[in-house]
Order: C-alpha cells, then structure tokens, then sequence
C-alpha cells in the first residue's frame, strides 16, 4: 500500500511548530513520503482567491492523484505526532477517517453539518483511502461557502450524505482508548473570552514512553494521546498574538514530562526548552 502524509503551512509565523509536525510524523513512520510544504511554496494564482484551507486539499488531491496513493493523511501544520498512527494506517474499509473536533454541534448559516457534537469532525487532522472521497469534500467546501471552510465541506459530507462512508478513529469519546484531536484538551467548549485547556493539559500523564490524558471531571477514562493539536485559533490572530499564544503553551500549558516527552519521543527538538519567537 502506498500511503502518503501532507502538511502544509502558508505562513512564515508556523514555521517552527511546520518542523515539529513534519519531525514527530516522520520520527513514528520513516517509511511513509511525508509532502510538506510552507510559506515559500508558491500557490497558483486560481489558489490564491480561495480559502487557504480549501486551496489546501486542492493540493493534496493533486499529490494524492499525480502520487498515485492508495492513502493520504492530511495534518495541521500545528499539530505533534506523539505514537504510531494505526487506526489511520490500519483501517482500509471506509473512504474518509476522521477525529473529533471540540463536543458542539456544527450548524452554519442554518446549515446543519452534525447531527450531535460526538459527530463534529475536524478537517485538520484526517485521512482519506479514496481520491473521490476527498473531491467530494472539496466540491462541497466550494459549494456551501460557510465561515467553517472546508471542515463544513467534510462535516457534510461524512455525515449528511450517504456517498461514501467514514470513520471516527477517536469516537465515540467516551469509551474510545485513544484521543487524535482537540479532545485531549478536555472535552469541553471555551466560553467567549476563555480558555479552559491548561487545567486538564496539565494533567497529561507519560507511561511506557507514551502520552495519556489523566481522568477528571470530563473524562472518566484515560486515553493515549496519538497525536496532539493545539487547536487554538492560530490562524486567526497577529504574529504578536501568535508568539504569545505559542509561549503560553510553553510556559504553563504543558507539565515538564509531557514538554520532556515531546523533546525526547517526539523529535521536536529544543522547541520546548526555550521561548517561542517568529
């Protein structure tokens, strides 16, 4: 099986946390091509009137089409490898896997996208075993044109159509061992103004040379952390915002074994040893 994994990042300000994604994927599976691509890639001028997420999966259907794969995992640039990825790599029996997004229900412009929020998929961190399975979704995000981009496109499409079929890897989150997403910060949805995460990341547990969530209020049961995202609105904010969002992680987000965990597991280098400057 030929399988594939793309990141791409289109700003200068990602390129320290492009490393770490590119580093912590390729440390737990040398033997997949990893396609990374940064600011100085150079999108086409059809890609550039478009959603930078959507121009996203036009290039990865194009690596995925001219690569001839029979798989292909698409990351965030702001995302950790933290194990092996076998509920992506090993499933082969449905079209799209997907992981779960913060627990609310995605409605848009009164378009309803999931059904309930343990159906609320996140476009970040996903994999497709179907090249027409990824088409679809870029069709749909063109077509729906909502504030969520193409995470509306494959929100619908894995879960208000019947055209292809997919997967939660990480679902439900209850009883699931593992977590891929923005679940791992708590299971929660922050309030305007708030940001809840460092209560529960802070709990984050390393047990034979793996990360885990600890249990607490939201989460009565542990669960391997299998990739780590930060999740955070980073695209959204100033360069300024940015560092200080990334410090803050840094500083008090994270516990000094999971940061160590990071470094030494992960191939992330000193990037948590030291403070975050673009």
């Amino acid at each position: 099986m030929k399988i594939g994994c793309f990141i791409l990042s289109d700003k200068f300000k990602y390129k320290k946390l492009h490393e770490c994604a590119i580093n912590s994927f390729s440390h737990f599976h040398p033997e997949i091509n990893t396609f990374s691509y940064d600011y100085q890639y150079q999108l086409t001028d059809k890609l550039q009137k478009i959603p930078i997420g959507i121009a996203r999966l036009y290039l990865a259907y194009s690596i995925f089409r001219d690569e001839n794969l029979d798989k292909l995992i698409i990351l965030g640039a702001d995302t950790i490898t933290c194990s092996r990825l076998n509920e992506f790599i090993d499933e082969n029996n449905f079209d799209i896997l997907t992981t779960l997004d913060y627990p609310y229900r995605l409605i848009a412009q009164n378009k309803i996208f999931s059904k309930d929020d343990e159906d609320h998929v996140n476009a970040d961190v996903v994999c497709y075993n179907n090249i027409n399975a990824l088409k679809e979704v870029i069709e749909k995000s063109m077509e729906i044109r909502t504030e969520y981009y193409e995470q509306a496109g494959l929100n619908f499409v894995c879960n208000m159509q019947n055209k292809f079929t997919s997967k939660i890897v990480d679902g439900n989150y209850e009883s699931s061992n593992v977590v891929y997403n923005a679940r791992a910060k708590g299971n929660i949805c922050a309030k305007p103004g708030e940001k809840p995460w460092f209560k529960y990341t802070n709990l984050f547990k390393v047990r034979e040379n793996k990360l885990f969530t600890n249990t607490h209020e939201n989460c009565s049961k542990s669960k391997q952390i299998k990739l780590w995202h930060y999740c955070d609105g980073l695209g959204t904010v100033n360069d300024f915002q940015f560092q200080m969002l990334i410090n803050n992680w840094i500083n008090k987000g994270f516990n000094e074994e999971t940061k160590k965990f990071f470094t030494d597991q992960c191939a992330c280098g000193d990037f948590f040893n030291k403070q975050f400057i673009i």
